[in-house]
């Protein structure tokens, strides 16, 4: 594997950069803050995926094929990296490790450096052919 370097984001400053086998060498669970209000832990998740990226509210260009690296997982999401900014609502399907395919849709989604975006998404379900919010559960 190259020796790409990979953004990180610190709480203290801008973002360092790490070669990909320090970014791909994290696992275990995400440190958390005492302001901590997600309802499910987090834990690195570090892994190329195959993904469809749909457009943006049924704007008219085609869905793109894409590979996207993850960063992290929790039972009610995950963080993906990708070089293009996407927007909230935004859906894309995912072929995980091990052919496991997951939908989610865009939370958020922050510029790390130049075409480096973080995109925090939750798991949806997909009914009638659409997308939509996963249950809480």
């Amino acid at each position: 594997m190259s020796e790409t370097p990979v953004p990180a984001v610190s709480a203290a400053g801008p973002p360092s950069i790490e070669s990909d086998a320090d970014f791909f060498a994290k696992a275990g669970p995400l440190p958390t803050a005492w302001d901590e209000a997600r309802r499910y832990p987090r834990f690195y998740y570090r892994a190329r995926v195959q993904a469809v990226v749909h457009p943006f509210r049924g704007a008219p260009q085609p869905p793109v094929e894409c590979s996207l690296l993850t960063r992290d997982l929790s039972r009610g999401g995950l963080n993906l990296i990708h070089t293009e900014q996407l927007y909230p609502g935004q859906r894309i399907d995912l072929v995980l490790l091990d052919g496991v395919r997951r939908t989610v849709e865009v939370c958020w989604c922050r510029r790390l450096a130049h075409r480096c975006y973080s995109v925090g998404c939750k798991f949806a379900h997909i009914d009638a052919g659409r997308a939509s919010p996963q249950p809480p559960g």
